[in-house]
């Protein structure tokens, strides 16, 4: 269980890094996504608050996270803000991104790294090295960063990995055979659950491994950009799914972004926290037991290997 249980779904990062100011003191964090206006950048700014050594902002856009990297700047002028190029869709990027981070010197060890990154219910669209976008973008992009990143991560006394997922991992039946949907009718909510439940699967294996990771839902987060191309009878379609779906977190208040860092602030710093679990709300919940299984993570870590070439262990 988490070390604050008054922590619920309205509790806002900034109250979660008061409460572990020791965890975030002197430590390098990495954040994905970290864009104007979304969790990434209210994840950035409340660490910023109590005296971390650096914050690595990696997005597609820099001058898309500018203003964040002013904002940390402002809160405290000696935090190291490091600005790193980073499409999640393309394994040239991400190796490019990977390597900068191991050749900075000033970034000497990697203590957390935020997988933020995402896309949500788009139309069916290929990456730049064919991957199913929803899938490449959410989980094997992310896969090939973190994996890329041991180097120094090995270097911290206590590495964390966090995984922002989302409840749709529940409607996200994984098809090893058709991880592209070359077979069957593209529905972008399913593709979206898919890529959602590889990331608690990708929780599950970091962990066997030995690795703190942590994966979450960040609850219905409003005034973000994620869903805002989404046509009104979509959404009426996962409603619908939702409904359909007894397990789905309730989720009684929508919250603002500040609220929503919140749950990714507590996967990141909670050292109480059991190795692999999934939270909502701040607090440890059961993901739906297909983005748990073992069996399931093996497979869907030996496709990943295949899928970027690499053979991580």
């Amino acid at each position: 269980m988490a070390s604050h249980t008054e922590f619920k779904d309205l509790t806002n990062g900034e109250e979660v890094v008061a409460a572990f100011p020791e965890q975030v003191a002197g430590r390098i964090f990495i954040i994905t996504g970290p864009t104007t206006g979304n969790i990434g950048a209210a994840t950035a700014t409340a660490l910023a608050k109590a005296k971390p050594a650096a914050i690595v902002l990696a997005g597609r856009t820099p001058s898309k996270f500018q203003q964040v990297a002013d904002e940390i700047k402002r809160i405290d002028a000696t935090v190291n803000v490091i600005s790193v190029v980073l499409d999640l869709g393309s394994f040239a990027s991400v190796r490019a991104a990977a390597k900068a981070i191991l050749e900075n010197d000033d970034i000497s060890r990697v203590d957390v790294v935020v997988n933020n990154a995402g896309i949500m219910a788009q139309p069916y669209s290929l990456t730049s090295d064919g991957i199913e976008s929803q899938f490449g973008v959410c989980h094997v992009g992310h896969f090939l960063f973190t994996n890329l990143l041991m180097p120094k991560l090995k270097l911290s006394d206590n590495p964390t990995i966090v995984n922002v997922s989302s409840s749709g991992h529940r409607f996200g039946l994984w098809d090893f055979s058709d991880y592209n949907w070359e077979k069957r009718p593209y529905n972008i909510w399913n593709a979206y659950g898919q890529g959602k439940s590889a990331n608690v699967l990708f929780t599950v294996s970091l962990a066997e491994r030995g690795i703190r990771s942590i994966a979450l839902h960040p609850g219905w987060v409003l005034g973000t950009e994620l869903g805002s191309h989404i046509p009104e009878e979509e959404f009426n379609v996962l409603g619908q799914m939702i409904a359909a779906t007894p397990a789905f977190e309730y989720m009684p208040n929508k919250k603002n972004i500040a609220q929503g860092a919140s749950t990714v602030l507590v996967g990141a710093l909670d050292q109480k926290l059991p190795n692999g679990s999934y939270l909502h709300d701040c607090q440890v919940i059961d993901a739906d037991p297909h983005a748990i299984d073992p069996a399931l993570a093996k497979q869907l870590w030996e496709l990943s290997n295949k899928l970027t070439g690499e053979n991580f262990a």
